[in-house]
């Protein structure tokens, strides 16, 4: 199965602007346009899932036309477009370069608010790493960091890498 058919099995039936939308509403201090709000979160997202597929310290073409493959996934990908997606990957991955992979990791989770989104992000993401049926000792450590930058405990994170698991492998 291919990550982005894999991914397609996380991400059905989630929408992050129907995360943002409730945050939004339940947050009505914050003065927030819904819809770069979800643009925003979307292209964090994005980013997250793009680390993960770097964790390793390398990123080789067939992973990124793997990535950009599975950004289709995502119910809202309308918000992004996919024309900039190829681009993007190149940003990003100058950004990588730059900046390094944690800093990258905590900008990244930063932009991601709404609850909801945080655990459809850190699902994305550890698909990403769970696709090949092997997570190497870097990828649980980034799943880990990944959970402390998204602000998740314990409990939630292990029990939506439980979901994660269960989604991809027995279904």
């Amino acid at each position: 199965m291919q990550l982005d058919d894999r991914l397609k099995k996380i991400a059905t039936g989630m929408r992050v602007s129907d995360a943002i939308a409730s945050w939004v509403k339940d947050h009505p201090e914050t003065e927030v346009d819904p819809e770069e709000e979800m643009t925003e979160e979307l292209l964090a997202i994005i980013e997250l899932m793009f680390l993960m597929a770097a964790v390793d310290g390398d990123v080789a073409d067939d992973e990124i036309r793997e990535l950009q493959a599975s950004v289709s996934a995502i119910s809202d990908m309308e918000a992004v477009g996919a024309p900039e997606l190829k681009s993007m990957i190149a940003e990003l991955t100058d950004k990588l370069a730059a900046e390094g992979w944690k800093a990258r990791l905590y900008d990244a989770a930063s932009r991601v608010r709404a609850p909801d989104a945080k655990h459809f992000a850190f699902q994305l993401a550890a698909g990403v790493a769970f696709v090949d049926d092997f997570v190497a000792h870097a990828e649980a450590a980034a799943i880990d960091s990944l959970a402390r930058a998204l602000d998740l405990t314990k409990e939630e994170s292990q029990s939506l890498l439980r979901d994660v698991h269960e989604t991809l492998f027995t279904g």
